[in-house]
């Protein structure tokens, strides 16, 4: 482990000093620490400690470091998302990760990592919490009964954390703090079995001998406290005086004391925390007395801890005076000082980078450590190996940690190549003067210059950690196999119901089946090597299930054929076209290109790598690229455009942006200059806000050759704009430009390379890119730096207009109203100005004249207002890091895309962002509102656009992507085979024959190589799917990257997916195999004259034969080992 090498003992110096020091208890501090030198120090201690820092951003960053170096659990406390308002937030994730905290430093944790304001919120004195037994006598309804005073919801099934169901003997839990669901088998009240579903998934499951189940609430109300509960909520509501605040407290102590004398949980009693006999303001009386408490920049966290009570006390303030918060609602935060002075009991550690005063205690000593970070070896390795010899050279033990044991076999030979020793090795046998390379996980790496120790972090070497991801696809496709419970298209059979898989054994093999059900309860078992047959139905309500063996579907589709037929023959025009035009072909990448690359302030993610390649690789071609550039916002397309710019510029060509607004052009204009400040790269912009003299200037400039780089908006196609030699067209939003400037942009992109950029797609864009009417880019991964929105969908109310505005505000940022009503939106305003007097508020919509819309966007986006009441004319482009606060009135009217652009307004830096999408009190909401913010809710994590666009698609059908007619195909056959019998139509692909499989050897994915069933569902997918070998390699190296070595089940998978490939191009229709015979069957004499196959079955007469009944058969010699006879039949068929 990498503690061994960080123990103080080994660390000399004053890292030592400060160790012993800390450990004598003398408060203590240490300066001119890197952020990896603080987790090393913490380390050293080899003690518990409390690890206190700003914020969870960093929090979770220090929580990673931590527990690499460690080699042990380090929990990590979030705070709540609120504690003040009296509503119920869908999004419980950071309540439950809290829950499951607190449990775990209840029961002994060692090392824990928190923020202030996490501290100061309430804790239970004891979180609930039950461990079930194999063996065990319980009652199974009283274990029910516990578990809905635990805040726990009965279902019919468990499939929701914090939920279970009771059928019989039988008792499903899905814990929270768990990703597993829990089956309890009982006999009477003996429990006879404990069964884990990994991820769920009832096929994968496992024996266990017991089970601990965390309260779901912190909430506790004993019968005992009820009465005195009650009586302290009447108390606090008689000291309201105006009868109409008084009235909005009453509505709250009513709804509260109903669900205490009812005996009810839920979110709502979190409200009356302060007032619980159950809960402590005390939470470092969890804490063993030998705990640390270490202070991460101490300043910061003062400075922080000072805001959040400045915020809460104003909050609570305003809350009451519209009867929101009651008279102990204050106490929701504990007091600080009283938590400062609980500090001073236990041993105290500051570790500052920078030298500022303590304010939390006085240190007895201080420290000045000598450390470095190491530098990031991603892009340049060669710099790797230099240094390394210059530490060798004077004698530091260098330990490189790589992540994985196949990054560091590779990083060993790379070592060995440059002719430097390295041990390969995970131990601690490492000397002075020798490198050791190690599998270990290190985010970032440290230079200790006293200890003459160099620990060269994962984070330095690779882009990312490794991780198990789900197996790659091939870039553009979007669609996932279909999962347990998703209703599924075959190809043949039409609509069914997936229920399971199944894995069948015979005497010549293991195989897994996928279960389908149909009309009629009737069941169809799909083997997973004819997965690329099955997809998952996207398109509109729940479909109507087809029969098996029925007529119906075939002609179902015969009908969408004969559609698709007459649509593509434009669409054919347009391909040819385009393969029959040249462009400029531009020269490699060079060093330059490298440069500009490294000045890119962030780490460019490998979707954005990947995205770059691919359009670099068409800029070096002769064809005219027409490439979509599709990503979530603030995903960073305008990098990855801005790299294509810079290719043109430096190869003599120009480069044109353009924009459909004004504002759009302002920032993309802003963002130039600053990225291509150091390059000499002349950059000019064309828009409404430029003189007339800056305007014919610019022009010259074009026509002269002296601008690079233009940026504009539709004045770009003014008839006097001319370029000298334009190389690289590139579009933002290009649907948002007017009919009129369509036909104009089409002779600008005449022979040009043109770029789209687009951000989360609509149904049509996505059907263009996903049919294949124009290439793809795809963008899905964030930057590391943003975190998700927080979301909530709530009742609208004044309070909490008031609350979120200004508690916005109080941070020094922007908050966005949504307002979707022009004839009333200035009347609203109004209302809002009188409830905020202090905000400066400013009001834009769409039947505003447009420059003077333009110009109130404009000055919100300078900061001369802090809050715009808006229409929808904020959903998309408008980039406004200060704005982290959105509300959306009267959301349940909006569309699924449009809510999910809006909640993409806000967030767009590392602040923690909320979005509150309201209704109306009294509004009974419609099913399609309902499912719209419930997938809002669904879809919190970054980059899901792409499945916010499918979602919208299932719930109002594909509609308005190509038209009504085509609309009503694709909800009959699902979108994804929609697509390919559009594709085939096209000519794009050729239609293959219905091969018939039955091939009989072991084939599956065991579930010890992929765990989880999801993941194991998108390797059979796209196993399924090889046609090439570029995909066999793609599908190859991401399971070894992913999951490790392929074992012979998976190696089967890919051989018969390769055989099945081979054997439709030469025409078959079906392939069998077992231990007795090989055979494969064609369409007709055609098949068997076209391919060749003929000379070849001649040519091995000892091995093949041939003969007739209705069709050509093909026999093979059989063997014991079918694994060589299948490739002996590929080897045949190829």
């Amino acid at each position: 482990m990498l503690k061994e090498f960080l123990k103080a003992e080994n660390s000399g110096g004053e890292i030592s000093s400060v160790v012993k020091f800390v450990r004598s208890g003398a408060p203590s501090a240490a300066f001119g620490v890197s952020f990896a030198e603080k987790c090393h120090i913490a380390c050293a201690l080899d003690t518990p400690f409390l690890y206190i820092v700003k914020d969870g951003f960093y929090g979770a960053k220090i929580k990673e470091e931590l527990a690499a170096m460690l080699g042990e659990e380090v929990v990590y406390l979030p705070p709540k998302d609120d504690v003040l308002l009296y509503k119920t937030a869908f999004d419980k994730t950071r309540y439950y990760e809290r829950l499951e905290a607190i449990y775990k430093i209840q029961s002994g944790a060692k090392y824990v990592v928190a923020t202030t304001e996490s501290l100061l919120q309430l804790f239970p004195k004891k979180l609930p919490s039950i461990t079930i037994e194999r063996g065990q006598t319980l009652d199974p309804y009283e274990l029910a009964s516990f578990l809905v005073k635990c805040g726990y919801k009965r279902r019919e099934f468990a499939e929701d954390k914090a939920s279970f169901a009771l059928r019989g003997d039988i008792f499903e839990i899905y814990p929270v703090g768990s990703q597993s669901v829990y089956r309890i088998d009982f006999f009477g009240d003996e429990i006879e079995t404990v069964t884990e579903y990994v991820g769920g998934d009832k096929e994968n499951k496992k024996t266990m001998a017991k089970v601990t189940v965390i309260s779901a609430t912190d909430a506790i109300i004993r019968k005992e406290d009820a009465d005195g509960i009650k009586t302290r909520l009447k108390e606090s509501l008689s000291k309201f005086k105006t009868l109409l605040v008084k009235d909005d407290a009453r509505r709250i102590v009513s709804e509260l004391t109903e669900k205490i004398d009812e005996g009810e949980t839920g979110d709502e009693l979190q409200f009356l925390m302060p007032v619980l006999p159950t809960v402590t303001d005390d939470p470092l009386s969890f804490f063993s007395k030998d705990t640390v408490v270490i202070f991460d920049e101490c300043k910061m966290i003062a400075d922080n801890l000072s805001a959040i009570i400045k915020e809460h006390t104003e909050r609570v303030l305003t809350l009451s005076r519209t009867g929101r918060a009651l008279d102990f609602t204050i106490l929701q935060l504990a007091d600080s000082n009283k938590l400062i002075k609980r500090f001073a009991e236990f041993k105290e550690l500051a570790l500052q980078n920078l030298t500022t005063t303590i304010p939390f205690f006085n240190p007895l000593k201080t420290f000045a450590v000598k450390s470095t970070p190491v530098a990031r070896y991603s892009a340049k390795i060669e710099d790797l190996f230099r240094d390394v010899k210059n530490w060798k050279f004077t004698g530091y033990k260098i330990v490189v940690c790589c992540g994985s044991g196949a990054r560091a076999e590779k990083i060993a030979d790379a070592f060995a190549e440059q002719g430097i020793p390295a041990l390969r090795s995970d131990g601690d046998g490492v000397r002075f003067g020798m490198v050791q390379v190690s599998s270990f996980f290190l985010p970032t790496g440290l230079i200790s210059h006293e200890a003459k120790l160099v620990l060269i972090g994962t984070g330095d070497l690779f882009l990312d950690k490794p991780e198990e991801k789900k197996i790659k696809k091939k870039r553009g496709d979007l669609f996932q196999a279909p999962e347990v419970g998703d209703f599924a298209v075959h190809e043949i059979h039409g609509v069914g119901y997936v229920t399971g898989v199944k894995r069948i054994t015979t005497q010549d093999g293991s195989k897994d089946y996928v279960a389908v059900q149909y009309q009629g309860g009737d069941m169809l078992y799909v083997g997973v090597d004819q997965m690329d047959r099955l997809t998952k139905y996207v398109g509109g309500d729940k479909p109507t299930l087809n029969k098996i063996g029925g007529k119906e579907f075939d002609r179902i589709k015969q009908r969408v054929k004969a559609s698709i037929a007459e649509m593509t023959i434009n669409l054919k025009q347009l391909y040819k076209s385009r393969k029959e035009k040249k462009g400029f072909a531009f020269s490699p990448d060079t060093s330059l290109s490298d440069e500009f690359d490294e000045q890119f302030e962030f780490e460019a993610t490998d979707d954005q790598l990947q995205s770059e390649a691919e359009i670099k690789a068409d800029m070096e071609s002769d064809k005219v690229m027409d490439r979509l550039l599709c990503g979530d916002v603030g995903f960073g397309k305008t990098e990855v455009a801005f790299r294509a710019a810079f290719k043109a510029i430096t190869d003599g060509k120009q480069v044109a942006l353009v924009c459909p607004t004004t504002i759009l052009c302002e920032q993309h204009y802003r963002a130039a200059l600053s990225r291509f400040k150091n390059f000499g790269i002349r950059i000019a912009s064309l828009n409404r806000f430029k003189t007339q003299k800056q305007v014919e200037s610019t022009i010259k400039g074009l026509i002269d050759g002296d601008i690079d780089f233009v940026i504009g908006t539709h004045a770009l196609f003014n008839k006097e704009v001319k370029f000298k030699d334009l190389g690289l067209l590139i579009l933002d939003e290009e649907q948002r430009f007017g009919v009129e400037h369509k036909e104009k942009l089409k002779l600008l992109k005449d022979n040009v390379d043109t770029l789209t950029m687009t951000a989360t797609p609509i149904p049509r864009t996505l059907h263009m890119s996903l049919s294949g009417i124009r290439d793809i880019s795809t963008i899905s991964t964030p930057p590391k730096v943003r975190i998700p929105v927080q979301t909530y969908v709530t009742e609208e109310s004044d309070a909490l207009i008031v609350d979120a505005v200004r508690r916005e505000l109080s941070r020094e940022g922007q908050v966005l109203i949504l307002y979707n009503r022009v004839e009333t939106i200035y009347k609203f305003s109004e209302h809002v100005r009188e409830l905020l007097p202090d905000a400066k508020i400013i009001t834009a919509h769409g039947r505003m004249d447009k420059r003077a819309l333009e110009d109130s966007v404009m000055s919100f986006y300078d900061e001369k207002y802090n809050v715009m009441i808006a229409t929808t004319i904020i959903e998309n482009g408008i980039d406004l890091p200060k704005a982290n606060t959105l509300i959306v009135i009267d959301a349940d009217r909006l569309g699924l895309s449009t809510l999910y652009q809006l909640k993409g307004r806000v967030g767009r830096s590392n602040v923690m962002a909320h979005a509150y999408f309201t209704f109306k009190q009294e509004k009974v909401l419609s099913d399609t509102a309902y499912k719209r913010l419930s997938a809002l809710m669904e879809f919190t994590e970054m980059g899901s656009g792409y499945k916010i666009a499918l979602r919208d698609l299932e719930i109002r059908g594909a509609g308005n992507v190509l038209g009504r007619e085509q609309h009503g195909h694709m909800d009959k056959i699902g979108y994804e085979l929609y697509n390919k019998l559009l594709k085939e139509s096209l000519g794009e692909t050729v239609k293959d024959y219905d091969t018939e499989l039955d091939v009989n050897m072991d084939a599956y994915i065991p579930e010890e190589y992929i765990s989880t069933p999801p993941s194991r569902m998108d390797c059979y997918k796209q196993i399924a799917e090889i046609k090439t070998a570029e995909d066999e390699n793609r599908v190859r190296s991401s399971l070894e990257e992913n999951y490790g070595k392929v074992p012979v089940e998976v190696d089967n998978l890919i051989l018969i997916a390769k055989l099945k490939n081979a054997a439709r191009r030469k025409g078959a229709i079906k392939v069998g195999l077992n231990k007795s015979r090989a055979y494969v069957v064609l369409n007709g004499l055609d098949s068997l004259k076209s391919g060749g196959l003929l000379d070849r079955i001649n040519a091995e007469k000892e091995d093949v034969k041939l003969s007739f009944t209705d069709n050509p058969v093909i026999d093979f010699y059989a063997s014991t080992d079918t694994r060589a006879t299948a490739e002996y039949m590929l080897d045949f068929l190829q």
